[in-house]
């Protein structure tokens, strides 16, 4: 294996530390951000880390991350404080409310990819700013199939950064209440939504629904999957990150686009029964099988 593919994929994004209450109780330090979910739901030692946390840091979520990435040549550990976020979902986790965002050291510190890095295959631009993608896409040379989400946030505030990066990017993988505010349109149909995107200039366009599973549109194709129902749902806060963890995991091992979001869904299904990323690294192979199966006669077309 070259150096170059053992840093065949890049997961980039936010990382943090978080606070999240609901009805189980008070969360408090708990590992958070786009990019710590995603790593946390692809094959050890298979995908590169890319972030910036501040000193303080938490040594026990630094050997987790040691754990599963490449290296940690890109993650940043600058002076001063990582980003924290704190939460509060109501008892159906049907919506939540953020109670505070301190971006700390991300706001100034842009990320830095190693040589190896800058000649991926796969890149995962997690949820984060606009410019902080822009960042690591200029930094790139080679030209990588790239997997790109966003935030409510950045559509208000970074329109124009964020055409930008879809424009580059291969897949924008959203969901619904996102799709649905970035298109502007009126009472449309999840069709009408998804025509409107891919005409912003993406190439193709993943809609996550929750509970309803996700559906996915290119200009000459689309189709759906349901979610893996769960028994009991204790934390909703990493699952979208965490499907886009399984899909680029997938698409790197060679599968498809429809086998790719089965994997996503099986890692979202994981996410959402614990709290924050305890539902990642506590599954047996056996339920991982059992709930890909499932979920692989759930496809329509």
């Amino acid at each position: 294996m070259t150096s170059n593919q053992s840093h065949q994929t890049l997961i980039a994004g936010s990382i943090s530390i978080d606070k999240i209450i609901n009805k189980y109780g008070t969360h408090e330090n708990v590992l958070g951000g786009s990019a710590a979910y995603a790593l946390l739901s692809t094959h050890k030692k298979r995908c590169q880390l890319v972030g910036v946390v501040g000193s303080d840091f938490p040594d026990q979520y630094l050997n987790l991350f040691d754990l599963h990435s490449i290296t940690l040549d890109d993650l940043i550990v600058a002076n001063g404080k990582t980003f924290t976020w704190g939460g509060e979902y109501t008892p159906d986790f049907s919506s939540r409310e953020t109670l505070y965002v301190n971006p700390g050291i991300a706001e100034s510190c842009l990320p830095v990819l190693s040589n190896d890095s800058k000649q991926c295959e796969y890149l995962l631009l997690g949820n984060t700013s606009p410019n902080v993608q822009l960042a690591i896409l200029d930094q790139i040379e080679s030209k990588p199939f790239i997997v790109l989400d966003t935030f409510k946030l950045y559509i208000d505030i970074a329109l124009e950064d964020l055409k930008k990066t879809m424009q580059r990017s291969d897949l924008l993988c959203i969901n619904y209440n996102e799709a649905l505010y970035l298109s502007k349109l009126s009472n449309p149909s999840l069709d009408d939504i998804a025509k409107c995107i891919l005409d912003m200039g993406v190439k193709s366009l993943i809609i996550k629904r929750g509970e309803e599973g996700a559906s996915f549109f290119d200009n000459q194709n689309n189709f759906s999957i349901a979610a893996y129902y769960v028994n009991q749902v204790m934390d909703t806060t990493g699952a979208g990150d965490s499907f886009a963890g399984g899909l680029i995991s997938s698409l790197m091992n060679g599968a498809d686009i429809q086998e790719a979001m089965v994997e996503g869904s099986v890692m979202a299904s994981f996410c959402i029964e614990n709290i924050a990323h305890r539902g990642l690294i506590s599954f047996s192979e056996e339920e991982y099988t059992l709930r890909k199966k499932w979920l692989q006669s759930s496809l329509t077309t």
